[in-house]
């Protein structure tokens, strides 16, 4: 994030750079604390769980104004917009999940995590080039996979380093187990319990009692 920090201003739109969206996700992740603890973090029936978006750089976020993305919408939607949101076009720019995968809609990349054993996984990441979309869309797609993706990248290396601590940790034997209960303890009753602040592990308790119902409902 220093080194983001100390980095050239972005480009103004059409004067971009290649590696401006790695310089502005990483400064995105520098967010202060109270950005971070503000971010909902909710856990719904079955083990599935959401994050709300942190970040406020109409660059990264389709539903802030980005001049291609909005080009797009409008050749898309035929400039109609439904109070109910009820046109399919309109879903399919949105930020989906599902249990093992994720959609990124203002890059149009998707993820898929496909368990292999119990301490392994493989994410998938694909890609797309939008039919009648921009040229300028495919372009950002290209650098969002590399920049964020890419074995050189600021944004992977960082996370696979944490993750890979973690394993090591976990795999050493050494603790008697992990606790998974930091900021649960104000949640709401609803189907999709919150929790308490953005560092929340509702998500993680709501993923273990699924596999406990799951293990135990014929019991």
């Amino acid at each position: 994030m220093a080194v983001a920090r100390n980095a050239p201003e972005p480009g103004k739109p059409g004067e971009e750079r290649y590696y401006d969206i790695a310089v502005r996700q990483m400064r995105q992740n520098g967010a202060p604390d109270a950005v971070w603890e503000g971010t909902g973090i909710w856990a719904t029936p079955r083990g599935h769980g959401y994050m709300g978006d942190y970040h406020d750089d109409d660059r990264l976020v389709a539903g802030l104004g980005n001049p291609a993305f909005e080009e797009y919408r409008a050749e898309l939607i035929g400039g109609w917009d439904s109070p109910s949101g009820s046109h399919p076009a309109r879903h399919a720019l949105e930020h989906h999940h599902l249990s093992n995968c994720s959609f990124m809609s203002q890059f149009r990349q998707l993820r898929i995590i496909q368990p292999v054993a119990v301490d392994r996984s493989v994410v998938y990441t694909y890609s797309f080039r939008m039919k009648h979309a921009p040229a300028r869309m495919f372009r950002d797609t290209v650098a969002f996979a590399n920049v964020v993706n890419g074995t050189g990248s600021w944004v992977l290396t960082d996370d696979l380093e944490v993750y890979e601590r973690i394993q090591h940790g976990l795999g050493a034997g050494a603790p008697n187990g992990s606790t998974s209960a930091a900021a649960t303890g104000a949640m709401s009753t609803s189907r999709a319990p919150r929790g308490a602040t953005g560092t929340s592990e509702v998500f993680i308790r709501g993923q273990m009692r699924a596999w406990l119902d799951y293990m135990t409902r014929d019991a």
